[in-house]
Parts: C-alpha cells; structure tokens; sequence
C-alpha cells in the first residue's frame, strides 16, 4: 500500500516520462511540480517505489521510469479520465450525420482517433456474417456514370460506379442488377460470392454478352464488403515513436501489422467488458514488451458486435486516450441502440 506522498511522486514520474521520454529525476520533481519535500527524501521514495516493482533505473541516468507493473497500477489507480468540449463538438460532427452507414462512421472514428491520439488506430465492425443482402439499387451520378448501392439488412453499404456511355452497357447494367435481386437477396453475405460463381454468373452469360466485365466488378464489390470489417488507421505513426528506432522490433511490429489474426485477437473476450488497457506481454504482439492496446467493445449482441482499439508504445498518455477511446466507443453503442 502506498503512502499518500509516494502515489503523488510516482503520478509525477508516470506524466513527466510521458510527456518527456527522459528519465525523471528527484531535482525535476522538486522544481518542475513545486513538491514540498527535500531531494533527499524524493529519493528516498523513488527507491521505495522501485523496490516496489512500480519503477526501474535506467543505465544511462539516475533518474527512473516507470516500470510495466507501474503503467498496470497507474492505469487502474490514478487515470482520472475526461474529454473537453472541443473533441466531444468534433465527434458529434460524425455521428450527428444521420446519412453515414454505421461502417463509415465507423472508419471515420478510427481516423479521427488516430488523428487526436497520434498514435495506430484499429476497429472491427459487425462480423459480415450476420449480414443478409437486402437490395442492389442503381443511381444515376451524371449522364455517363451510374452507381451501384449494395445495401444489408443491417444498413451497411457498398457503392461501385459505372461508365455507361451508350443504351446497350445501360441496358446491360440493369439486367444484371435485376438478376442478382432476383437470386442473391435474403443471402447471408459471406454466402454471396460463392452464389455470385455458381448461380449468377451462368445466368447472366445467357443474358448478357459482354458479362466478364459487370461480373467482375460486382465481384470485387462483394469480395471487400465480406472482409471490410477491419478499420487501420494511423499505421505509420508507430515508426516515429523512440520506442521503435530498433529495426528489429520495427520488422516485428510491421509483421504483426500485416496480420488480420493481430487484429482478430483485439476483440474483448466478452460483451460490455468495458475499458481493456494491455500493457507489455498482454498484448498480442509476440516479441515486443513495450507496446500497450486500449480497447472497448460495443454492441448489444454477437451479430453487430465490434472494438475500437489504440495501439501505442508503453511511454504513452494513458489518461488522454483512454478518454477518448471510452467516449467515442459510448457514441458508437448509442447510435445501435438508436437503430435497434
């Protein structure tokens, strides 16, 4: 059990290393945070707090830094965490937009998140394969291109545009939308490009001459739409962090990025687990000790299920994205209740 002093020595350290990268000493203390003790019984305090586990001596200073165990007791005994007015008006701007999908406002939080936290930002959405198709809509852009709106019964969205330059490609366009609604409506999504192969395309090469070309696109389409529910954002703001000037971590974090089952293993075990915070060897980054994952889960169930998590080194400001990840994961729960 810390004294009262040592919990506010130790906050000090925690804040003056992240904020610095610089190892904290018992002078910087003294002056910087105007603490009413000697520099001798700051010392006196900072060794009882590494004989506590909560910080470590670097080799290369006297000073301290804080140790995995201290970021693990900052993090569950000091954050006090909070979001000023000007971020809540700039997430409000993405969720106020009635016309989003909840994929796009998804995405746009992930960026936003980055943006605010200037670290890596990912999010998964709903598994795809709770999803049915619910209707492929035409809409014409201008007099030459024409998109394709492919909707779920969740709301989610697709668009793939077409130039059309003559009747005939027009023509062509609506006989191939008319058959997939007449085939593939009602089909869970991660059903549809194996229907697309086995009973689409054999119609539409009756239907349609020059079929390749429409076939194709829809099949892309359809392909990202099933494998569209990872959000990365922010990936290159990892490699300008002190902590990754090794190369041999950099390589490590880099493979670990091209890794869907990284992502995959974000996902909180259970619903409504809250605020997650893993730190060192708890993440799923085999091989680095000095990255930390915050993540929060939304959605009342396992079928619109999702997280959004920020990935950063172990020196980061814990109270700030932890703020943040808490409130716009909150926005997005709101908005599926709303839907529900």
């Amino acid at each position: 059990m810390l004294t009262a002093r040592q919990l506010l020595i130790f906050k000090y350290i925690v804040e003056e290393f992240i904020d610095s990268a610089e190892p904290v000493g018992s002078k910087t203390l003294k002056v910087k945070y105007n603490l009413p003790y000697s520099s001798a019984t700051i010392r006196n305090e900072m060794s009882r707090l590494e004989e506590a586990g909560y910080l470590e001596k670097t080799h290369t200073s006297s000073g301290r830094v804080p140790s995995k165990e201290g970021y693990r007791f900052y993090v569950e005994t000091l954050l006090q965490p909070s979001v000023d007015d000007q971020i809540k008006n700039q997430v409000a701007t993405i969720f106020s937009n009635k016309n989003r999908s909840l994929n796009e406002i998804i995405r746009q939080s992930c960026e936003m998140l980055s943006e605010l936290t200037h670290l890596t930002t990912v999010a998964l959405g709903p598994d795809s394969s709770y999803e049915r198709l619910q209707n492929i809509t035409l809409v014409p852009l201008s007099t030459t291109n024409v998109t394709a709106i492919i909707v779920t019964d969740r709301g989610h969205v697709e668009n793939r545009i077409f130039t059309v330059d003559n009747q005939t490609k027009m023509n062509d366009l609506k006989a191939c939308v008319d058959v997939m609604n007449e085939t593939l409506v009602g089909v869970p999504i991660d059903e549809v490009v194996e229907r697309l192969e086995n009973q689409v395309k054999p119609i539409l090469s009756i239907r349609i001459r020059e079929h390749e070309a429409l076939f194709n696109a829809f099949l892309e389409a359809f392909m990202r739409f099933a494998n569209r529910n990872i959000y990365l954002s922010g990936r290159s703001n990892m490699l300008y962090h002190p902590a990754y000037n090794d190369v041999n971590k950099l390589r490590l974090l880099v493979s670990a990025f091209e890794n869907s089952e990284t992502w995959n293993s974000l996902m909180p075990m259970e619903l409504g687990d809250g605020i997650s915070v893993r730190i060192g060897n708890e993440t799923p980054f085999n091989g680095l000790n000095d990255v930390s994952v915050i993540t929060a889960s939304f959605g009342s169930d396992v079928s619109n299920r999702g997280s959004i998590s920020v990935i950063g080194p172990t020196r980061m400001p814990y109270e700030k994205v932890v703020s943040l990840v808490e409130y716009i994961s909150e926005n997005i729960e709101s908005l599926l209740d709303e839907d529900d």
